[in-house]
């Protein structure tokens, strides 16, 4: 059942660009009030630093129609062609990647009296329709990241591994897919997922030789005549052999990778595609989902054992993941029909009208943002 988030509160922030991918900048003790976004659909796009700053303009927290803090951006870099990829890698870096089918390495430097963002590296052609030639260049869909190494898929099929230390491909993949690679989800060091836009998944073994998947399957569809295709992939934080996939349908299917032949779970959920799926950072308890209609929903798993109380969820993150992490059967994603029972969905936003093409969480708060040009941060997520 669908519920809305009474205890939320929402600030909203005009842009005047669609967002394609934000991100908070990691904090290793502080919660952040930085965060990077990523811009298209414009002649010359970024990718910008934000600061959360108090708004001394604004009515406080007895207003509620004001914003207490707001979005300053304190730098910023351009790019031609659409932003399709954004995630942190390393210590001070992030890597994004383009529709014109490189990727950038970037480096943010936060230390100056001004912050500054400097493109370290550049990974050119790794995507292309033509093999033998770098002028026909294909579009870079996605990227995921794993310590320093990234994957990167695209229009043209091919599946790509990164290292930003050697500033090297260490892998290409060019017959990964035989049409558009849509998502990809590095499950550890040695495997990684794709899903494209049949709506089916792959896994390939990057250090074996073979160009070959080790394994495949499809995500559910309502409609068993149509394909659906995978938008999204996400995986369980402490139990990485259960997968997620957000398909155009807006439905989740869920798969238990020791048991892969058939789906664990079905979830029907938006009435449009899903464009992000991710669970939250420390409480691997809560999913959220983002869909082209302009909702964020929070998926939030009610089985925890009793000692895990409201106080305790908040304040023991570490007691928290060791319970989610102690047996499979209380894990609700692998329950089937009886997963819809045992896992709460609230609304944390809806209405908008226009895709929210990306979101990120940091404790009680969650950013979003998509074609609306407008950044909405949502606080007291519990």
């Amino acid at each position: 059942m669908l519920t809305e988030g009474t205890a939320t509160r929402v600030n909203s922030t005009f842009i005047s660009e669609k967002v394609s991918r934000i991100r908070w900048i990691p904090e290793q003790y502080d919660e952040s009030s930085n965060f990077i976004t990523t811009s298209w659909d414009l002649d010359v796009n970024n990718v910008k630093l934000w600061k959360l700053v108090r708004n001394d303009y604004g009515g406080g927290l007895d207003e509620e129609d004001e914003n207490e803090f707001v979005p300053r951006c304190t730098a910023e870099i351009c790019f031609t062609g659409d932003i399709s990829g954004l995630e942190f890698v390393g210590e001070g870096h992030c890597v994004v990647s383009n529709t014109e089918g490189f990727v950038s390495l970037i480096a943010l430097d936060r230390e100056r009296d001004e912050d500054q963002l400097q493109e370290r590296f550049r990974f050119e052609n790794l995507h292309r329709f033509d093999t033998f030639s770098t002028l026909n260049g294909a579009p870079c869909t996605a990227l995921s990241v794993h310590d320093t190494d990234v994957a990167t898929v695209g229009e043209d099929g091919r599946l790509n591994v990164l290292s930003t230390v050697g500033q090297k491909v260490l892998r290409s993949i060019s017959g990964a897919d035989s049409c558009t690679i849509s998502c990809v989800a590095f499950l550890n060091p040695k495997e990684v997922l794709t899903g494209n836009r049949l709506g089916i998944i792959k896994c390939f073994d990057i250090r074996a030789e073979s160009q070959k998947p080790t394994g495949s399957f499809a995500v559910s569809c309502e409609d068993e005549k149509r394909s659906n295709s995978v938008t999204c992939l996400a995986y369980h934080p402490t139990q990485r052999h259960i997968i997620l996939a957000g398909s155009e349908e807006g439905s989740i299917t869920v798969w238990d990778l020791r048991q892969p032949q058939f789906p664990a779970s079905y979830l029907k959920a938006h009435e449009h595609a899903i464009t992000e799926l991710a669970f939250h950072r420390t409480q691997p308890s809560r999913l959220f989902s983002a869909s082209e209609g302009g909702e964020l929903w929070q998926w939030n798993q009610n089985t925890l054992p009793s000692a895990a109380s409201a106080t305790g969820f908040m304040h023991d993150t570490s007691s928290v993941m060791a319970a989610a992490a102690a047996s499979d059967t209380n894990n609700p994603w692998l329950n089937g029909e009886r997963a819809k029972s045992k896992i709460a969905v609230t609304s944390l936003l809806s209405g908008i009208r226009k895709a929210i093409n990306s979101f990120d969480s940091c404790r009680s708060k969650v950013i979003c943002g998509g074609d609306n040009e407008a950044i909405y941060l949502v606080e007291n997520v519990v």
